[in-house]
């Protein structure tokens, strides 16, 4: 598990949910529907093969680890914002273009609410949950972490 990598995707993927979060609001034409699911399909792309590497190696590494703190770190955060991949894909599922020009207000709370949960993951992962697992592989070697 490359940490760097991860933060950087972080970037990248919050660049593009903001945009997302600012464009939900402006739903208003089949092209403005067609360019959200354009970006909803971007994100799609990056933030599937993201959580699953997070849900397959940081978390269990967490979760595993031989400290007590950090298995119970990675338990709860993983309790707390671990089913965010669930929450993406019914997500993306449920709001096609049709969905969003019927519904443009929900899709806009929905979209909205996505996105603080989303960011609410990343903040927990960089500020904790990242140093904690750099903490752990240097006891056990499965992180990379230099620059």
């Amino acid at each position: 598990m490359d940490i760097r990598a991860l933060k950087r995707e972080h970037r990248s993927i919050i660049d593009k949910a903001a945009v997302l979060g600012g464009l939900c609001r402006l739903i208003r034409t089949r092209e403005d529907a067609l360019e959200a699911r354009a970006l909803i399909t971007e994100i799609d792309l990056e933030l599937v093969a993201h959580l699953t590497t997070e849900d397959a190696e940081l978390y269990p590494l967490l979760m595993n680890a031989r400290d007590k703190g950090l298995r119970i770190l990675g338990a709860e955060a993983f309790d707390c914002i671990g089913g965010m991949l669930g929450i993406w894909v019914q997500y993306r599922n449920h709001w096609t273009v049709r969905a969003m020009l019927a519904d443009p207000g929900r899709f806009s709370v929905a979209t909205r609410r996505l996105m603080r949960a989303l960011s609410v993951r990343v903040e927990m992962e960089e500020d904790s949950l990242y140093p904690a697992a750099e903490a752990a592989a240097r006891r056990g070697g499965q992180v990379e972490t230099a620059a």
